[in-house]
């Protein structure tokens, strides 16, 4: 059941090594002398490509055995459970918040109308 995922994973995670060995082998062997030659870009490319194709591989393998574990009981899937949300509160209609808020716009006015006359007393009233 499980075993006939072992040898598909085993060779694309060799796979992917392979890819990094083809990364790294211009800049080992120092066959880049001459900076990046065609040598160079080619096997550097390839082992982007076959890392890639590689890591896909990989994750195609796991995806399908997960998949087969959950499906005969073997594993169950955790879920996040998320705490119940406390229920909205009701919208307080329009007249109660005028209601509720005329306090604070009157005093927000008193003290501005009391910071614009300290200010033109401390200026002698007169405009420049």
């Amino acid at each position: 059941m499980v075993t006939k995922y072992v040898w598909p994973l085993a060779s694309s995670a060799l796979v992917v090594l392979f890819g990094a060995a083809l990364l790294i082998w211009p800049f080992a062997v120092h066959t880049n002398v001459g900076g990046w030659t065609h040598a160079t870009t080619t096997d550097f490319w390839s082992g982007v490509g076959t890392i890639v194709i590689g890591l896909l591989m990989f994750l195609g393998w796991y995806g399908g055995l997960k998949h087969e574990l959950v499906q005969r009981g073997i594993v169950e899937v955790r879920r996040v459970e998320e705490p119940p949300t406390p229920p909205a509160a009701v919208a307080a209609p329009s007249e109660d918040l005028d209601r509720l808020l005329r306090p604070l716009a009157e005093s927000v006015l008193r003290d501005l109308t009391e910071q614009l006359a300290a200010k033109e007393g401390r200026s002698g009233g007169g405009s420049i």
